[in-house]
């Protein structure tokens, strides 16, 4: 008889004491949250048109500084014998076949023979050719043949970093001197790990002219005269939930470039309660060895929601298994949140589920439901089963109770 009260006066103890815990959530009801916690950021965006990272390309080339071409006027070596000037096999740039090879310099401009200096800047291939036939009938030749061709075009040196397959310096061809030539160039985005593209580019600010430092007597600095450069740094999400925009001035590349794809970063999140070993990850802060404890990677190409978050960690016994969580979040001004998920409305009611954050801490909520199905699926049955497991010890070991 005292054997019973004691097993009853136990399991009075449990029922009412045990462990305690508060059996309500405080924390905000996922379902009064806006549509911001449920949207997907890590995956790639929809709204970045891969496109917008080129510049448009003119129906037909346009001349400028550094392009290099190839004159051909068919009749220029006799005139230029006939004025006396330098012979054709010593001329520079004039070869026996009355070719000329010539690169535009920063204002677009070429040194011809006969002629001078001359500007090609803005002109297609087609208006340089009808351009000189019209310089050259000036007074200079009769009925001149003359033919241009664009031996090379001008050239962008720019550099690219970070999560693309070979990284490296690349000299970009015009109208190919943007950010999706560069990455092209360089084998393309490891997708999975790439996250933003900046563009990295060095602004000149104002410089002082030589004629000025001498005209200052001095008082100039030589340190003035060369260019103060201020970085700015454009940058582009690779994720996204609004529409990317870009101006064209923001896609082409410059000299000196450096196109940066930033890696993701690795995010984790956490779970306190009982968990599966099987899937746990274990991290530590810098080179302290500080143990984190419950932690598990986020994916880095695709976004999960709490329901699969308490998945991830193992929450596979019925008897366990909460049926609500509490998601402590911070704010990105520091303050904490509490998210309350009933795991029960969510498998069916998007509402009910918001998606899982970098440092987001998920706890057990031990709510009436569990408490209940623990008690009688634990301690309920194991009352009218201990009678019989000590029947059956007094029967094996008869000894032990003497």
């Amino acid at each position: 008889m005292f054997r019973i009260l004691s097993c009853v006066a136990s399991l009075s103890i449990l029922l009412f004491t045990g462990c305690y815990a508060p059996l309500k959530s405080p924390g905000i009801p996922a379902s009064t949250l806006p549509d911001s916690f449920r949207m997907p950021t890590k995956r790639f965006s929809n709204d970045l048109n891969f496109a917008m990272l080129t510049q448009p390309v003119p129906v037909s080339y346009r001349l400028g500084p550094k392009d290099q071409i190839q004159v051909e006027i068919a009749n220029l070596n006799p005139r230029l014998l006939r004025l006396g000037q330098v012979a054709p096999e010593t001329a520079p740039g004039v070869t026996s076949r009355n070719l000329i090879q010539v690169e535009l310099d920063e204002s677009g401009r070429a040194l011809l023979p006969l002629i001078g200096s001359v500007s090609f800047k803005g002109k297609t291939i087609s208006e340089a050719r009808l351009q000189l036939i019209a310089w050259y009938s000036d007074g200079y030749l009769d009925d001149p043949k003359v033919s241009v061709t664009l031996i090379s075009p001008a050239t962008t040196r720019v550099l690219v970093l970070g999560e693309v397959a070979n990284p490296g310096v690349f000299e970009l061809p015009k109208y190919e001197n943007d950010i999706a030539h560069a990455i092209a160039l360089a084998g393309g985005l490891i997708l999975e790990s790439a996250d933003e593209i900046t563009v990295h580019r060095r602004q000149a600010q104002g410089q002082i002219s030589p004629a000025q430092y001498e005209a200052s007597e001095g008082e100039v600095s030589f340190s003035d005269l060369v260019d103060v450069a201020s970085p700015s740094i454009i940058r582009i999400p690779l994720r996204s939930t609004i529409p990317v925009e870009l101006p064209i001035a923001d896609v082409v590349l410059e000299n000196g470039n450096v196109v940066v794809v930033n890696k993701c970063a690795e995010e984790a999140f956490f779970v306190v309660g009982l968990l599966n070993p099987n899937g746990l990850v274990r991290f530590s802060l810098g080179t302290d060895n500080r143990d984190l404890g419950n932690g598990f990677t986020l994916p880095k190409d695709r976004d999960i929601d709490v329901v699969t978050a308490v998945a991830m960690a193992g929450y596979i016994d019925p008897i366990d298994s909460p049926t609500t969580v509490t998601v402590h979040r911070t704010r990105p001004n520091g303050s904490p949140m509490l998210i309350r998920v009933d795991l029960i409305q969510a498998r069916y009611n998007r509402a009910e589920n918001i998606m899982v954050q970098g440092g987001d801490i998920i706890y057990l909520n031990p709510d009436p439901a569990w408490w209940c199905r623990r008690t009688f699926d634990r301690i309920v049955p194991s009352v009218f089963t201990a009678p019989y497991f000590e029947a059956m010890q007094r029967w094996i070991n008869p000894g032990r109770f003497n």
